[in-house]
């Protein structure tokens, strides 16, 4: 990775401030207000904290955007992401706008699953199969298309991602399917299950760029279809602290902390699962809430392995939620509340950029190719100030 295109702003070489929050304060405090938990106030982290013994607990790859995520025990990665993940995605036939669980939450039920074989001219394949009452077929495309199945395949240079960013997609135009039963075209099928005319698109050649952050203006990495960078990683301390949260405004019935559409009985448990979240590499031993946050520069590895610039991820920004993460993974539905709306009580105001959004999660990049397992060990090598990524 080229370090002079990471040159954070001066926002982030403010020292940090005297206020912490330690673990200790990590107590419920709904009884003295409608702020959650300590990390609601407008404080500051002082860093660095003793961490313990970090290691990367999950790993999950989307292979189609929106689509279900698979977890998987290691993944190779390049700078553009983790290898497979958000590869494809479906847009609007006419429009070619992508489309996304935002607007069509069923999509969730939709399971890419990659099948390598070393031996295909195609790499392997991506089988796609739908809920059982949908009606639509499994079919497969080729993970790595050889050259001549591509003559055939549409380009289109301006797949659209919220309205104003282009990215160049190939229409999949071709299944392995051709012995099976079923012989439609990846269009046919998907239109089918959207019902609306769409395609499913596999990233083309053309380089999309990263959108700059405030700490690195001139941050000029490349993605995929991801929503803005190519990694997204969060924590389990994190999501316990959101589940325990949400757990206290389901029991709490008090008008004054109520929240709007939650359903008491749904949630008096919490459990908000971390795939609805949608991140890669999830991290677990910190055992601090939300300490990603603070964090700069990290090292993934093996104690076995040798450390270099492949293995550094540089955390570029938080991540700013939408309602996405409302949408049930296993029914396709989306909840009233949960967790946008508790996430605005205690996870808001902490990105400079959009202080208005709930933020979970950090967006990260990494300076080379590399491979990542559960149980790698993750090291902390630069911290940030203030009010962190």
């Amino acid at each position: 990775m080229d370090h002079h295109r990471l040159r954070s702003s001066p926002l982030h070489h403010r020292p940090p401030l005297s206020t912490a929050c330690p673990p200790e304060l990590l107590k419920d405090n709904l009884a003295h207000g409608p702020l959650a938990n300590s990390y609601a106030l407008d404080r500051e982290i002082s860093v660095p904290f003793d961490v313990q013994d970090v290691r990367v607990s999950k790993i999950l790859v989307h292979p189609i955007k929106s689509c279900r995520g698979t977890s998987v025990q290691e993944a190779k990665y390049t700078p553009e992401g983790l290898e497979y993940d958000r590869k494809w995605c479906i847009i609007d036939a006419n429009s070619h706008a992508i489309i996304t669980a935002r607007e069509v939450p069923k999509m969730v039920l939709i399971t890419p699953r990659v099948e390598v074989d070393s031996a295909s001219a195609h790499g392997g394949r991506l089988v796609i199969s739908f809920p059982e009452d949908s009606g639509c077929e499994t079919f497969s495309v080729p993970l790595y298309p050889a050259s001549e199945l591509l003559t055939d395949w549409p380009v289109i240079d301006d797949c659209t991602m919220f309205v104003k960013y282009q990215v160049q997609g190939l229409v999949v135009s071709t299944t392995l399917d051709s012995t099976a039963q079923w012989t439609r075209t990846p269009s046919e099928i998907l239109s089918d299950y959207f019902e609306r005319p769409v395609h499913l698109v596999m990233k083309g050649p053309t380089a999309r760029v990263c959108p700059p952050t405030l700490a690195f203006p001139e941050l000029s990495e490349t993605a995929k279809f991801q929503d803005g960078y190519p990694f997204l990683v969060a924590s389990e301390e994190s999501l316990g602290e959101v589940s325990r949260v949400v757990s206290a405004f389901a029991q709490d019935d008090s008008p004054d902390r109520r929240i709007g559409g939650i359903d008491r009985d749904r949630w008096r448990e919490g459990k908000v699962e971390i795939e609805r979240f949608r991140p890669n590499i999830v991290f677990q031993g910190s055992g601090v809430p939300f300490a990603e946050d603070m964090w700069r520069r990290i090292r993934i590895h093996s104690p076995s392995e040798a450390v270099d610039e492949a293995r550094t991820f540089t955390l570029v920004s938080k991540c700013t939620r939408c309602l996405l993460p409302n949408v049930d993974t296993t029914t396709g539905t989306r909840d009233a509340a949960v967790p946008y709306k508790v996430l605005l009580k205690f996870r808001a105001n902490k990105d400079p950029a959009r202080m208005s959004k709930p933020c979970f999660g950090c967006n990260a990049i990494v300076g080379g190719d590399g491979v990542v397992r559960v149980g790698d060990r993750v090291e902390v090598i630069e911290w940030a100030s203030g009010i962190g990524v």
